[in-house]
């Protein structure tokens, strides 16, 4: 019996599969470890490991192989499994899009049905399609959806079907199917459409709504929604797969419908809200006769009122009172303590904001146009400073990963440099798991209003450069196109943030594009299908002031690395 490689040993940095052209581990993407995101020359990688304790290896890899065969817009690509005497993993495409958990925290109310249609649309059709193929996704829940530029889209399609057991750690138990609960599993599309219906509710009244019994304790109506259509889609989310919908593409259908105009209700509007309001009226009020329910009615809408009673009314001292809101309630500054000891680069609290993003002063290039209004609804915490060699040599040394080289200039407080963006993600991943919080690389809105800090200008402190503001070529240095310079060696801007123009150029998270149209207006990660470079914002200590401007950006390759690139990092705020 073959004694395979068990992924809790699994290690950032490690080689994996061959010995000529490993794939490289950079980030687990669950606790258990056992799914990664790998890099093989160059190119990035879902990587799942089979499990012994949860069933054969040979279902494991007939069921990947299984599943190379799907193929949809909707649907990342698997590929051919692994298999050695030491390692078995399946392999497929990364998303790169936002969790559909994140999304989601957009709209804790709901959201708009544009929005619900964009994100499921491909979603159904994908999964109709599958399923007249005798193919299902089999644990379709939050975590399995990715949201690129507002379309939702599956990962780890099938990935869990060869399991003769699938239990919370492999899934959201709100998304498990009642025969999910029993000793002998039944795997099949039918658990599919149960996740759908789950999936949708979240997304029409906010992802909390999971926490309930649904649909008992679903609400009378939807404020968007015909009645004949919410009543159809509560009878389509109880949990007897008979009363489940046979067409996914129909459910999405019938809400486009009411985008522009709600069915017939085949009832007044004054039943409609009789109705409505039935269950809401205590049941004491009921027992009022009507004729005494009018008088009292009346007797209110007609009560006499003098000059000076309302004189009186008026002239009532009113106090106001303001009332912090949980996100100023906030500390301005973290530095949260890492499980092996030490902190997490200390971050700056920034509010809520909009603003006008790319070249308003005519500087810039195509890529920094058109110039558009952003809005950022939940504030973030970024970090203060450039993450410095101190912080990655504690994250390399702790995961066994190699040391980057700083060129004879110095570690300690130098920010760390010859990192690739997949160097960065590891080190975000670290972080989160070491401190129980989100941390990621900036998103291309949140490092533009950091670096601009309400300004308008070129730079933060206007459109020249001046001496003790930035390390760049000829911004007056001491380390001027020489070195990196120390972080925190020139003036913070006005949010308290250092080097945001020069030291070193700063990955960002999002995939780059070559103009802002399309763009997204509110703060999300901006990602594409096809992701082949990534951001660079904030210039260096190598390039001219031009290259530093807040607008400025420009792309390159996630696997390469540079002497002047660098990364600071983002501390998620979660909804509050």
């Amino acid at each position: 019996m073959n004694e395979f490689y068990q992924p809790t040993k699994l290690k950032i940095g490690q080689h994996v599969g061959v010995e000529l052209d490993p794939y490289i581990l950079n980030y687990p993407m669950d606790n258990q470890k056992t799914t990664w995101v790998a890099d093989q020359g160059g190119r990035p990688f879902v990587l799942r490991f089979y499990q012994s304790d949860k069933g054969k290896v040979e279902d494991f890899l007939q069921n990947a192989r299984k599943y190379t065969s799907i193929k949809h817009p909707a649907i990342t690509p698997n590929y051919p499994p692994f298999y050695s005497n030491l390692w078995v993993f399946s392999c497929s495409a990364v998303c790169g899009g936002e969790n559909l958990y994140s999304f989601l925290g957009k709209y804790p109310d709901g959201a708009p049905l544009n929005v619900v249609i964009g994100l499921l649309d491909g979603i159904a059709k994908a999964l109709d399609q599958a399923h007249n193929n005798n193919l299902f996704h089999g644990h379709l829940d939050l975590s399995s959806v990715q949201v690129v530029n507002g379309i939702g889209i599956m990962t780890g399609f099938g990935a869990h079907n060869w399991m003769q057991q699938i239990d919370d750690k492999d899934m959201d138990a709100r998304f498990m199917p009642p025969e999910y609960h029993k000793q002998d599993q039944k795997k099949s599309s039918a658990a599919d459409r149960y996740g759908f219906m789950r999936l949708l509710m979240a997304a029409l009244l906010g992802e909390s709504t999971l926490d309930k019994n649904l649909p008992s304790d679903l609400p009378e109506s939807h404020p968007y929604l015909s009645d004949n259509t919410w009543r159809k889609l509560l009878k389509w989310t109880r949990d007897s797969e008979q009363t489940r919908p046979k067409n996914l593409t129909e459910v999405i259908r019938l809400i486009r419908a009411n985008l522009y105009k709600p069915d017939d209700q085949g009832e007044s509007a004054f039943n409609t809200f009789i109705r409505r309001q039935a269950k809401k009226v205590n049941k004491k009020l009921i027992a009022i006769s009507s004729s005494a329910l009018a008088s009292l009615l009346l007797a209110l809408i007609f009560w006499p009122e003098t000059n000076e009673e309302a004189n009186q009314i008026q002239a009532l001292p009113v106090k106001v009172v303001k009332q912090q809101t949980p996100f100023e309630k906030l500390p301005k500054v973290l530095e949260e303590p890492l499980a092996t000891g030490g902190t997490a680069p200390k971050v700056e609290k920034i509010p809520p904001a909009t603003f006008l993003m790319g070249d308003q002063n005519r500087f810039g290039d195509d890529n920094e146009k058109p110039v558009h209004e952003v809005d950022i609804p939940n504030g973030f915490y970024i970090s203060k400073y450039e993450v410095t060699f101190d912080q990655y040599d504690k994250f390399a040394q702790s995961t066994g990963r190699t040391q980057p080289l700083d060129n004879g200039w110095g570690r300690g407080t130098r920010p760390v440099i010859n990192v690739s963006w997949y160097d960065a993600k590891a080190y975000t991943a670290w972080l989160s798991e070491q401190t129980g919080q989100e941390y990621r690389l900036p998103t291309e809105i949140e490092w533009e209003y950091s670096a601009r800090a309400d300004s308008n200008t070129a730079f933060w402190y206007g459109n020249e450069v001046k001496p003790g503001y930035s390390v760049c070529d000829s911004c007056g240095s001491q380390w001027d196109a020489v070195s990196t310079g120390p972080v925190g060696s020139q003036a913070s801007n006005p949010l308290g943030l250092f080097d945001m123009h020069g030291n070193v150029a700063e990955w960002i998270e999002d995939c780059y594009h070559d103009s802002y149209e399309g763009a997204p207006t509110s703060n999300q990660v901006w990602l594409d299908n096809q992701c082949d470079n990534r951001v660079l914002r904030g210039g260096s200590w190598f390039d001219i002031p031009r290259v530093g401007r807040s607008a400025t950006r420009y792309r390159a390759q996630p696997d390469l690395k540079a002497s002047n690139w660098g990364f600071r990092v983002v501390r998620v705020i979660r909804t509050l």
